[in-house]
């Protein structure tokens, strides 16, 4: 067996024997003397410790001529601390760059030095203290970061990041309430890397932020959520975000439009109710699934069938699993064989329907289902509300029944001719009289467009025929059944359009129709009652509440109750608006369009437009030309001013309108959104894109802006980086990290943008800042002094060139650019910054090499080698870890597990059993590991250095383990 393969065992068997991770080890430090490393399947090339899954940890890295040690505590009686190799009592110091003790252990944990200052934790608390441990900053914060070049750091106090100085006085403005965390780095001035909360915004402007516990992750039942704890477990929460089912729930599913949620749990599946009440948490439930909107199937414990619950959870069945598989769903309707009968399941019904024997469900229309029996003869008719038609109860006609058609919860019933048998509702009830039906019979009956509860159900006219010699004429068949005619009608004629019914809000009594008769034109009411209007030539169809009569060779406006109005001396009028009708002056071409009040009798604009849309909400698009399109009010003010390309309604409070100038199709043409104030609230954009959140607000903006525009249409949040998603009344955003710089004062230098940025380097400084649309070399002030081709840019910390990875002919190559961009050097392979003359390249998927001052190859391949410091590198081979010298020969042999780089003459180096601090002819100066259960330091004789002196009974000499 291998010495690689020997340590590998070890390592693993002591882990197998003591029932933990490492990881387990990490809050106190670990047994062995490798700690956990921050691991990367790409990293740069010269970064050895990301190519490691280890790092140093009985002594980790030099820093600042410190390196972190865990020893038994100084303030500890060296024989309370136990020996079971626990670390327990064990605490934090510092040995110096020789590897003696320069802070005493009595920190429950501490971070490495950075620019004179560490940060350590003092009885939960964290502070920072100086390389000769005075406390520089006493520990009251309950996290905190490294200090940087600026001399600032991150804490965090009261669960909020702060910016602090030196002495631990606060530096800048206080960070906004969304700010998660902010990450500092070296340079003057420093990047800054700002991780925002959740932020979720309600319809009426409320703002809550992430990190109280409570995520939302969809709406639920009356103006509950769903929602998870911390520890990913999930439940339900109130518009307070209070918890009333605890989240003690593997997941929630939401079905039926939110209406009702399964659930698992501990006990199995449950119902969760739009209440935010648990259904079924003692059944053991194996599942539940919805069965259309009004029932769910639960299964049973041990296959012993389905119980079929209502919408408040109430089990109205249980059937068994054949009777389950045999079920068969209609609409909402289930139904089912039981005992020899067929049973039906009927919303709102506490108990199943008993149809019959014999039967079988043959059609359906919106939950009315016809039954037919062994001879395929209709037997039957159940309604969505359980009525149950069949036998002495069925009307005569019912074996003549040869279609079905559901019109707004009516069945309109007619046999295999297709000629009407009757109506019925949702209670059963047949709604036409039996003249309403013979006359619908020898008629035609043309079914109405514009659909209103309550109104007429279809129009009657002559057919092709008169059979049975029927002599009246075109007739109303009204919602209760009857039929109302006249032998002077004609033809009858609807004057609500379908689309505009809705629209106007009409209710049925406000319907219009007109009957064509041998005199003229007749206004009839709903109930086809003729309106007090004499009889016209024509009669237009109504807009906006009007309606266009020619008579006597004059043409009026008339209301619904049949008041005429006069209009102006007109080529053309048209209604726009309530009351108000565009006008021509006459047919010559170009001639303008002016307003008219004709319920007041005023003209409201003077003829100057070439154009005049419908107006809403006293709003409408016009036009004076080309390129010179704007919005109006109904005085012909304008609202938008006549200088855009075009402009189109969003909504009642807003526009999109074009820009105007240039050829450009629709998407390409800049695009804004302005509301009804003609205020902008989005810039002009090409490709804007606008849509409806179904809330009322609206979303707008391309591939890289966009905005959320408030349903009253007063403000638009600027979404930039962000995504974002519709919770019921809240809007949860969640947005990118944004990086900018801080001056020593903590204020912004750089604000924080989207995209990313190096840090800054050199006098004058410069730095590289990337986003969409390249990367470009700024100055201190974030103003761009260059921009660089296209390509993956950086700029390590230290390095004198820009480095670019690409690719090239299927290879991976690597440019070194000056500031401007102009290449001095290319190398083959994935290559790093120099350090002393030497790069390190990737060549394989398993092999670096040293790059010269010349960008040539040199020297052998290795697993991961590092930056050359102090005339070495850190190198591995066969997975052990050892220096290499300029020739690329081993001057350190590879001995180790874990080595970091050179640092005036000292590395910091760890095998599983000590870790090392060595000078650069590989002499141990000082070494860390295990003797009688505790950590103890040794020197570079092999002296004890720490602790002072051994538990009683221990020897005092290193322990020898064997495995």
């Amino acid at each position: 067996m291998t010495s690689r393969a020997l340590r590998t065992t070890r390592l693993a068997c002591a882990l197998a024997a003591l029932g933990v991770s490492l990881s387990a080890q990490a809050q106190s430090g670990h047994l062995y003397c490798l700690a956990e490393g921050d691991y990367l399947a790409y990293p740069a090339a010269d970064d050895i410790a990301s190519r490691n899954p280890f790092g140093n940890g009985c002594i980790r890295d030099l820093s600042d001529g410190r390196a972190a040690v865990l020893l038994p505590s100084a303030i500890e009686n060296i024989d309370r601390v136990p020996r079971n190799s626990s670390l327990r009592r064990h605490a934090w110091g510092f040995l110096d760059a020789n590897g003696r003790v320069a802070i005493e252990p009595i920190f429950e944990a501490v971070r490495d030095f950075r620019h004179g200052l560490a940060a350590v934790q003092w009885q939960g608390k964290w502070g920072y203290i100086d390389t000769n441990g005075r406390m520089a900053v006493r520990p009251r914060y309950d996290a905190v970061e490294d200090f940087v070049e600026i001399g600032l750091a991150v804490a965090t106090l009261d669960g909020r990041p702060v910016l602090i100085d030196r002495q631990g006085n606060p530096a800048g403005a206080p960070l906004e309430e969304n700010v998660r965390a902010l990450r500092l780095s070296d340079g003057v001035p420093a990047r800054a890397t700002v991780q925002y909360k959740e932020e979720y915004r309600s319809s009426d402007g409320e703002r809550r932020y992430g990190g109280t516990g409570v995520v939302i992750t969809k709406p639920f039942g009356n103006g509950l959520y769903v929602a998870t704890n911390g520890e990913g477990k999930y439940g339900v929460v109130d518009k307070d975000w209070k918890w009333i089912i605890e989240p003690e729930l593997d997941d929630v599913f939401v079905q039926n439009e939110g209406a009702l949620a399964t659930a698992y749990g501990r006990e199995g599946s449950v119902m969760v109710t739009a209440e935010g009440k648990l259904i079924g948490q003692d059944q053991h439930y194996e599942s539940m699934n919805p069965v259309g909107k009004a029932f769910w199937s639960a299964a049973l414990p041990r296959r012993a069938g389905y119980a079929v619950l209502d919408a408040s959870g109430a089990v109205v069945a249980t059937l068994t699993q054949d009777e389950g598989q045999a079920s068969q769903r209609h609409a909402d309707i289930v139904v089912y064989p039981s005992g020899g009968n067929i049973v039906a399941l009927v919303p709102g019904r506490p108990a199943p329907v008993t149809l019959g024997t014999g039967i079988a469900a043959a059609d359906e229309a919106e939950g009315y289902v016809l039954f037919v029996d062994g001879a395929s003869q209709p037997a039957g008719l159940l309604t969505p509300t359980g009525a149950w038609l069949h036998g002495d109860s069925a009307p005569a006609w019912l074996g003549q029944v040869g279609r079905m058609e559901a019109r707004l919860g009516k069945l309109w019933v007619s046999d295999a001719q297709g000629r009407l048998l009757n109506v019925l509702d949702t209670d059963g009830r047949a709604l036409l009289k039996p003249e309403a039906v013979q006359a619908a019979q020898d008629l035609q009956l043309k079914p109405l467009s514009a659909s209103v509860p309550g109104g007429p159900l279809g129009l009657l006219g002559q057919g092709h025929c008169h059979c049975g010699g029927a002599e009246s004429g075109a007739g109303l068949l009204l919602a209760d059944g009857s039929i109302v005619s006249d032998p002077s009608w004609n033809e009858l004629i609807p004057l609500d359009l379908a689309e505009d019914a809705p629209a106007d809000g009409l209710a049925a009594d406000q319907l219009r129709y007109a009957a064509e008769t041998d005199d003229g034109m007749l206004l009839l009411d709903a109930r086809g009652k003729p309106v007090d209007l004499p009889a016209q030539q024509h009669i237009g169809v109504f807009r906006h509440g009007y309606a266009q009569v020619y008579g006597d060779g004059v043409v009026r406006m008339i209301d619904r109750t049949g008041k005429t109005y006069e209009l102006p001396e007109a080529f053309d009028t048209q209604v726009v608006a309530p009351g108000v009708v565009r006008f021509l002056k006459t047919a010559a071409d170009g001639e303008p369009w002016g307003l008219y009040d004709f319920v007041a009798g005023k003209a409201l604009a003077a003829p100057a437009f070439r154009s005049i849309g419908e107006f809403q909400d006293g709003q409408a698009v016009a036009s004076l030309g080309p390129d010179r399109v704007g919005v109006i009010d109904q005085q012909g003010r304008w609202i938008l001013p006549a200088s855009h390309h075009d402009a189109e309604r969003v909504n009642d409070k807003l526009w999109r309108v074009s820009q105007a100038g240039g050829k450009h199709d629709r998407y390409d043409r800049p695009a804004a959104v302005f509301n009804t104030q003609g205020q902008a609230l989005t810039g002009f954009l090409r490709g804007l894109q606008v849509g409806d959140y179904g809330d009322g607000s609206i979303s707008a903006g391309n591939d890289r802006n966009r905005w959320i525009i408030s349903p009253d249409g007063t403000d638009a949040l600027d979404m930039k980086d962000a995504d974002y998603v519709r919770l019921g009344d809240w809007m949860e955003i969640r947005r990118a990290d944004r990086h900018g710089y801080l001056n020593s004062q903590g204020s912004w230098q750089i604000e924080p943008a989207p995209g990313a940025g190096s840090d800054f380097h050199g006098a004058p400084a410069r730095a590289l800042a990337s986003n969409a649309d390249g990367t470009r070399v700024i100055d201190a002030n974030g103003k761009t002094l260059a921009s660089l081709p296209s390509g993956d840019w950086s700029w390590p910390r230290g390095s004198a060139t820009l480095i670019r990875h690409y690719t090239a002919k299927g290879k991976t190559m690597t440019d070194y650019a000056d500031p401007t961009g102009k290449t001095r050097l290319t190398v083959e392979g994935f290559a790093s910054a120099y350090s002393e003359g030497r790069a390190v390249a990737q060549v394989s998927s398993d092999g670096v090499r040293a790059v010269d001052a010349k960008g040539a190859l040199v020297g052998p391949a290795y697993d991961a080698m590092g930056a050359m410091r102090d005339g070495l590198a850190p190198a591995s081979a066969d997975h052990a870890y050892g220096y290499v010298d300029s020739t690329g020969s081993f001057a350190i042999l590879a001995a180790y597990r874990v080595a970091s780089a050179f640092s005036n003459q000292r590395a910091v180096v760890s095998t599983e059993d000590d870790s090392r601090i060595i000078d650069t002819s590989g002499k141990t100066l000082a070494r860390v590991q295990m003797q009688c259960g505790i950590r103890t330091l040794y020197g570079a004789a092999g002296q004890r250095l720490w602790p002072l002196r051994m538990p009683q009974g221990c020897k005092g000499r290193p322990e020898s383990r064997a495995y």
